[in-house]
């Protein structure tokens, strides 16, 4: 049977054939959810990932700093115009800056450059290595010197890091809790600690 509409023919619509198929209300709903979960994990990650990276960048700028202030002590650079600098490193009370400097004999220390933590960046512990009278740690502030020419590095205050042998410092990203290290040995290297796999 054959309906007219205005010179057209059309089958009955009970006998056309269902050939076109769209999604149903369900099945779209599913995939806008499934979309939106992934959306949310993928942003949560990418928080993560950022403030990894700031923690990654804060222990590789103040590695930069102490090989800079090292640097400098061995090629016996100029200070304020002279040689015969002694070139170190203060570390903040705050926990949150660097400075380096230099010290002519018998002169006052000028600061060459600070470095400035991130907001959500930390230096939270010290933890000194072995040494007769090394005390159990540095407390902030602390000082980082370098011997002119050799490059051997010495603790202050004295009292405490005179005869320590290695300083390991602790960096904590506030936001997301993890933590990075870095170890400054007496006989000059400066470097971050290989984590141990856990069994």
């Amino acid at each position: 049977m054959l309906l007219m509409i205005q010179g057209l023919q059309l089958p009955h619509p009970k006998k056309m054939k269902k050939t076109a198929r769209g999604f149903t209300l369900i099945e779209l709903l599913v995939v806008i959810a499934i979309m939106a979960l992934v959306s949310v994990v993928t942003i949560s990650n990418y928080s993560s990932f950022g403030q990894d990276q700031k923690l990654k960048s804060g222990v590789l700028d103040i590695q930069s700093l102490l090989r800079q202030a090292q640097t400098n002590a061995i090629a016996n650079a100029k200070c304020s115009g002279s040689y015969t600098a002694f070139w170190q490193v203060d570390f903040a009370g705050d926990g949150k800056s660097l400075t380096l400097k230099c010290t002519l004999p018998s002169s006052s220390a000028t600061t060459l450059k600070t470095l400035q933590l991130d907001q959500n960046i930390e230096m939270q512990s010290t933890t000194s290595g072995t040494g007769t009278g090394c005390a159990t740690g540095l407390t902030f502030p602390f000082t980082v010197n370098f011997s002119l020419l050799k490059g051997n590095i010495s603790f202050e205050p004295i009292s405490v890091g005179q005869n320590c042998t290695s300083l390991t410092i602790t960096l904590k990203n506030t936001k997301t809790n993890n933590t990075k290290t870095i170890t400054i040995e007496q006989g000059g290297r400066v470097y971050e600690p290989v984590p141990t796999p856990s069994p």
